[in-house]
């Protein structure tokens, strides 16, 4: 999957990011861990490109399962074995504590920097968490997202934080059996879908190398955010005392899009920010073309202007966002009773 932190910024192959800014913004970065900016940074690319190898294989493998009749293959292959996966007491020394999730977790950078991170350091009093309190478990079908996630994890020495290779619907299935309260889940930056008004469009667009590597639509099952995955999550967290979901995407039609599904069809309902989003450039091309065929604007109290997040839970592709100059869509909401 590598849904969240490895979309593109725009839809230009080189994913709209002007290096010549983010090389002027870092030369007076002279620190390096995994979560300073050169780092970040550093994923992100490396992460973009291989989401652009993986979505390549896995339509080719999706042609030739349709043509041979090999599609269980393939899924299969995908799948860790589950037979132990979900078996809350040995994933954790107390399964009791509050969960945090991060649904298509990429390389896990947010989630190792929240495991890590000072209690109460949050922007916004909507979120405030303890963060030394909490379990943490990502969720991605990256097998090399996921080993690297593991591996600075195990390094750390984080027996609170866990990452799986799973689809994020079954995940979120089984999180209802999670002993302890479930305070966060998060949706970043899932891999966008491409922008096209109709099949001309997205023709030309292909052609031209802006969307290749992107799902065809938002509707055809390949965007990772449905309104089936919003529900479960409306349903683990309903379910469980004072849960919330974020989302947060850099493009604002996604953003739009995830918000209306949570609100009008999966039984969520917005947060309303003091630090509101109450103007916005439209920076991007794809964000142009939004704005052009009278889209509606990421702009309102539903929308935050502040991370809402330590700084030790940015991700790759907000790093290389602020870098450049480009705006990202926060919202978060709570389920309705």
């Amino acid at each position: 999957m590598m849904n969240n932190t490895s979309n593109s910024v725009d839809d230009s192959d080189d994913d709209g990011i002007d290096y010549n800014n983010i090389i002027k913004s870092l030369r007076g970065d002279f620190t390096f861990g995994l979560h300073s900016d050169r780092s970040l940074l550093g994923l992100w690319r490396f992460s973009t490109r291989q989401r652009k190898q993986r979505v390549f294989f896995e339509n080719a493998a999706k042609h030739f399962d349709g043509r041979y009749g090999k599609e269980a293959t393939m899924l299969h292959s995908i799948h860790d074995d589950k037979s132990d996966k979900y078996e809350w007491s040995k994933l954790f020394q107390d399964p009791m504590r509050p969960l945090v999730v991060d649904v298509g977790s990429g390389m896990g950078v947010s989630l190792l920097g929240l495991a890590t991170a000072a209690s109460g350091a949050t922007h916004e009093e909507e979120i405030q968490i303890d963060w030394n309190e909490c379990n943490f478990i990502g969720v991605d079908l990256s097998r090399l997202g996921i080993r690297f996630a593991r591996g600075v994890s195990k390094r750390w020495e984080l027996d609170n934080l866990k990452f799986v290779v799973d689809p994020a619907e079954e995940c979120i299935e089984r999180l209802s059996s999670y002993p302890g309260p479930i305070k966060l889940a998060m949706i970043q930056f899932p891999t966008p879908y491409r922008y096209t008004e109709d099949r001309e469009d997205v023709e030309a667009s292909v052609a031209q190398g802006y969307n290749a590597q992107l799902p065809e639509d938002s509707e055809s099952g390949c965007f990772m955010v449905t309104e089936k995955l919003l529900r479960l999550i409306q349903e683990v967290l309903s379910r469980k005392e004072d849960g919330k979901l974020r989302v947060q995407s850099n493009c604002e039609d996604v953003a739009v899009r995830m918000k209306n599904i949570a609100e009008t069809r999966a039984g969520f309902q917005s947060v309303e920010f003091t630090n509101s989003v109450t103007s916005l450039d439209a920076v991007t091309q794809r964000a142009q073309r939004w704005v052009a065929n009278g889209g509606d604007r990421a702009i309102g109290k539903s929308f935050s202007s502040l991370p809402l997040l330590p700084m030790v839970g940015r991700t790759e592709t907000e790093v290389a966002c602020a870098l450049d100059g480009k705006p990202v869509h926060r919202c978060l909401f709570v389920p309705l009773d």
